[in-house]
Order: structure tokens, then sequence, then C-alpha cells
């Protein structure tokens, strides 16, 4: 019994490494997480001594490790980790945080990259700029999470915690970073100015300025894309290109993301409009890969050489905002 309870333990330090950056030395990673000496982390490396169940939990949870792979799980059975939301400004805080924490662990291995089907507008691009951030976080605690301190309160400028909008604004740095490939439709754009316009029907904007203000935003991201698409980067000081774009004409139905960092997959499959299931196993993450890819080959690519399709997508996207405009305006 003790020779397969070391086995394990083997499998477990061996994924361990796997999740860490490279230039992470193990031992004294572990030693500093769990609070104990290097000697005493080495001896847990060698399986000398058993991790606890704490220890175990401890790692998990930085590293997203998934027990599937090393338990024998069955293939039709997967385990997902998320964090909870509803009506808690503190799990929003943990959420923002969450995704703060592995973008940037992603982006710490030399090998990486994300793949991205937008149903709506990404995550990251909702960080686009301040004012973006203050509307989207309003957004999601007042009409998605019900957080009882936004509830009949109407948006302005400054209404969001600080430590909330650098979370955010954090998060967009580390996507500008990360290689990645995205799927968009001509709808991916109009979640969000249906947001904003159902707000400002509403009178939940508390002025017509402020409304606008948010609107030109939405303009500036979409412009953003569009030369990151037509340079192939995320940033004009990228020595390698980072970026792809696609267009997909058929419904993509959910926000996904695949993402590979060293020989670490993981999927993150939305839910509840906008928290995600998140799993690094191994059959789940392959036949999302697989889905994902199928839906690319029948996207139109719009970066890079391909002009014409990228000016006729993206005049679609600026109609949608120009319409937006037009209507508040009347109103």
């Amino acid at each position: 019994m003790a020779k397969k309870e070391q086995s394990i333990q083997d499998v477990f330090i061996q994924k361990l490494k796997e999740a860490m950056p490279p230039t992470i030395g193990l031992a004294e990673e572990l030693a500093e997480l769990l609070g104990m000496s290097v000697d005493s982390a080495y001896r847990r490396i060698r399986c000398e001594t058993d991790l606890s169940i704490n220890e175990i939990y401890t790692i998990t949870k930085k590293y997203r490790i998934s027990l599937d792979n090393i338990f024998s799980n069955l293939n039709d059975t997967v385990t997902f980790t998320y964090t909870k939301l509803t009506d808690s400004a503190e799990n929003f805080e943990k959420y923002l945080t969450r995704i703060y924490t592995h973008t940037k662990t992603i982006n710490a291995f030399p090998e990486r990259k994300m793949y991205y089907i937008a149903e709506e507008l990404p995550i990251f691009l909702s960080f686009f700029s301040r004012k973006l951030i203050e509307f989207k976080l309003f957004y999601w605690q007042r009409s998605v999470l019900n957080v009882p301190e936004y509830q009949g309160k109407r948006f302005e400028f400054g209404i969001i915690p600080e430590h909330l909008v650098e979370l955010a604004a954090n998060s967009i740095k580390e996507y500008k970073s990360l290689p990645s490939v995205e799927v968009w439709s001509d709808e991916t754009i109009s979640t969000i100015t249906k947001q904003l316009l159902h707000y400002y029907e509403s009178g939940v904007f508390k002025n017509k300025q402020d409304a606008q203000e948010v609107l030109e935003e939405i303009r500036k991201m979409a412009q953003y894309v569009e030369h990151c698409a037509e340079i192939g980067r995320k940033e004009d000081s990228s020595k390698t290109e980072n970026y792809q774009l696609y267009n997909s004409e058929i419904m993509l139905g959910t926000n996904c993301i695949y993402a590979q960092s060293g020989d670490i997959k993981f999927a993150y499959v939305s839910f509840n409009s906008m928290n995600s299931l998140t799993t690094n196993n191994h059959e789940f993450c392959e036949e999302t890969e697989h889905w994902l890819k199928n839906i690319i080959k029948k996207s139109t690519l719009i970066s890079g050489v391909a002009e014409k399709q990228r000016f006729q997508f993206f005049s679609r996207i600026y109609k949608n905002i120009d319409n937006c405009e037009e209507r508040i305006k009347s109103l």
C-alpha cells in the first residue's frame, strides 16, 4: 500500500513540474508555498515524506492541477473549478483575481497560446479602458450578479472601487502579451452595445454624456482590434506576430477558451452569462481543441493580408456602433 501511495505522489509531483514555469525552482517554490524548509520540500519531491491533504489542496489551488489525471478517473467524468459569484461583491473580486492570475500563469511559459471562441466580446477587451472597465464591472454586478450594493444605483464614472479597476487593467496587460487566436461573429460586438442602450433607455445612466463616452470607448476598442488584426500583433512594440482574428458566419453558440502553456492544456467553458468552468482534463481539452479547430476551418481569416474581408467585417461593427449612437441621440 505504501508503495502505491508513493507512486501516486510521484505522478502528482511530475504534474506539478509540468504546470510550473521552467524558471522557478521546484523545491524553493514548494517551501515558500507550504511554509516549510527547502529540505522538507525535497523530501516530499523525492516521495520520502507524504504530502498531506491540505498541502495537496494548496498546490492544486495555485497551479490548477487536475486530480482527474492522477487518480484514474473515467473518461466520461470531468472535474471543473469555478468561482462562486452570486450576490457577493467579495466573490466578484475573487473572480477578477482569478482571471488575472490564470492569464499571468499561462503567460509565464515561453510556449503558450490562447484560442477564444467569442460569441460576445472577449472579457479582456471589456477591460480596454478605464471607462469601459467601470461600465462593464457595474453592469455585471448590478444586472447579472445582483450584488446588493449596486441595486437601485445609477451609473456614473468613479462608482467602481479602484482595486477592482486595477485588477481588470492588469488582466488586459497580460492579454496583450499572450499569443492568441480569436473567432468573432457579426454578433460579438452587439452584446455590449445592447447592454449600453438598455441602460440608457432604462435611465440607469445619470446623464447622456456618460453613455456617449462609454460608446466612444467601445468604438476605440473596435479600432484597436482592427489595428491588431491588420498588423497581426496586439501591440505595435511586439517583435513577433501574436494575434489572429477569424470571422465566423455560423452561430458560435458559446464563449469558450482553450489555452496551452508548456505541456499543460486548459479549457474554460462559459456558464451563467459571465462565469466559466475550468478544467485541464486531458480528454476534455482534446475534444475542445478538436471542436475549436473545426470552427476555425469554417471561418474566414480576416487578420494579416485579408484586407477586403477585414474591411467588410469591421464596417458592420462600426455600423452597429453608429446605430447605437443615433438611438441615444434621438432619445
